[in-house]
């Protein structure tokens, strides 16, 4: 990290001044290596891919207006470029800020006076600072999530499009001054009683219309189909009562009955089968069974009186093949349905996906899996033990304080950095069982969660949007204890009913 801040110029200090004629040529340098970019520019112009460096992914915010497009301040070529990209591109009317904040780790953020332009040959003097101070570089996200709200559903190529002809329409025509100046006219008196014409472009302004056409609510998205319901990953299913299977069995399995065949699953001999034949002995090797087989010698030589005729009659009312018997299901009615009670003290847990847990912790997974697995009663969802882990030193380190009986949210970050806007989270679990790994190197916190599955997928910035209308915002230290809290988060997961407490 010491590197990187270095590279930055903020090895030593917290905020640093840029300034000059060609400011981008000091910026790009610092964003071009760097991931997870979002940027709030009010005019955006054209080559600003070669400035902002932005990956898809990224998300921009700008004005995209129409009277911002039609002056040429906003070049809709540029933002086209980016959405096919895989660039988020929103616009928010009125915009006018000069943003960008980089989320990975160390995060900083890039604010001043520079719009997303090159300035040619008349380059315009710039300041911008860059800071890598927490708390300015939170109150640069707090900002930049709000006008994320204002302004509403990304912009699509079909809303770009339709701009790309009235990009710059509407600029004032000024006149060249002329390279000879020609011999000055004699004075003329001025005429006060007529008015000064406006200069107007040729073509017509266009009628103004929104940046965005008038579009349905998008739908959801996709839901996962909930898995079917597992029994315990521990029992076997027995087989069928009433149905033993002799040594041998299993060569005959899938194979229909013959004529004269006396074998059958559910009966260890026929009246008058006589001696079992080679292919019914445990020691004989195995091999197709063949006409005959398990029939006295004198049958199959045509003797008379060998009692042929009554093991034919008999096996098709007594052969069972063994490939029809329908498997049982697993056995879950063992194992009580668990309480679900509705969350009294809920936590945010920051998570970073990888790694492998020790042998002890997987061991314990085991166990608990077998005592709380559960289908679920009445169509709700299964139930089903997930272990979570946080090493220190990753994101925002775990509560010391998780204990069974409260509730946690995991939300998946990146690797020492924090959430961002669209970092996965999951449903709140109850804490069954939690522990602390003194030996393993960085210290690891174990996490035992009982977890049920909910067709609702939000993200981060769901949670923080969710928290932002009751004032709050989220806090990875303490629990959340105040119901109204309660009530945002869960509102995230509506379909996820809880037990009475």
């Amino acid at each position: 990290m010491d590197a990187e801040l270095a590279r930055l110029g903020l090895a030593e200090r917290s905020v640093r001044l840029l300034a000059g004629r060609d400011i981008w040529a000091s910026i790009t340098p610092l964003l071009a290596p760097r991931r997870n970019l979002v940027a709030a520019f009010g005019h955006v112009g054209p080559g600003a891919a070669a400035l902002l460096p932005l990956q898809p992914g990224d998300t921009l915010i700008t004005d995209a207006s129409l009277d911002t497009v039609l002056s040429g301040a906003t070049s809709p070529h540029a933002l086209l470029h980016w959405v096919k990209a895989g660039v988020i591109v929103h616009s928010l009317r009125g915009l006018n800020a000069k943003l960008v904040i980089a989320e990975d780790d160390p995060s900083f953020v890039v604010v001043g006076s520079a719009d997303v332009t090159a300035a040619g040959p008349r380059q315009l003097f710039e300041a911008v600072t860059v800071s890598h101070e927490r708390h300015t570089v939170e109150e640069a996200q707090e900002a930049w999530l709000e006008w994320c709200d204002l302004a509403g559903p990304s912009l699509t190529a079909g809303d770009l499009e339709p701009l790309l002809e009235q990009y710059g329409a509407g600029k004032p025509v000024t006149a060249r001054p002329a390279t000879t100046r020609p011999a000055p006219a004699p004075a003329r008196p001025v005429v006060t009683s007529r008015p000064a014409t406006p200069v107007r472009p040729a073509a017509a302004t266009p009628p103004p219309s929104p940046v965005r056409p008038a579009a349905p609510t998008p739908p959801p998205s996709p839901v996962r189909p909930a898995s079917p319901a597992a029994g315990s990953p521990v029992r076997p299913a027995s087989p069928a009562a009433g149905s033993p299977v002799r040594p041998g069995a299993p060569e005959h399995t899938g194979t229909a009955a013959q004529p004269g065949t006396a074998l059958s699953p559910a009966s260890p001999a026929q009246p008058g089968a006589g001696t079992p034949g080679p292919a019914t002995s445990p020691t004989a090797p195995a091999g197709p069974a063949q006409p005959g087989a398990g029939v006295p010698a004198a049958a199959q030589a045509g003797e008379p009186g060998a009692g042929a005729p009554a093991d034919t009659s008999a096996a098709p009312a007594t052969t069972e093949p063994v490939a029809t018997a329908e498997p049982e299901a697993p056995e879950a009615t063992d194992v009580p349905r668990p309480a679900w009670p509705r969350p009294a003290e809920l936590y945010l847990v920051s998570l970073v996906e990888g790694g492998e847990p020790s042998a002890e912790a997987e061991y314990r997974l085991e166990e608990l899996q077998r005592e709380y697995t559960h289908p679920g009663e009445n169509g709700e969802s299964p139930f089903r033990v997930e272990l979570l882990w946080a090493d220190d030193g990753q994101g925002q380190d775990p509560p010391r304080t998780l204990r069974a009986g409260v509730h946690v949210i995991p939300v998946y970050s990146q690797k020492q950095g924090r959430p961002l806007v669209g970092s996965r989270i999951e449903a709140p679990g109850l804490v069954l069982q939690a522990h602390i790994d003194e030996f393993a190197y960085p210290r690891r916190t174990y996490c035992y969660v009982l977890t049920r599955q909910s067709a609702a997928k939000p993200a981060f910035g769901d949670l923080r949007k969710a928290l932002a209308a009751i004032g709050e915002k989220p806090n990875f230290r303490n629990s959340f204890q105040v119901p109204r809290k309660i009530e945002a988060l869960l509102g995230l997961w509506p379909d996820l009913g809880y037990d009475p407490r």
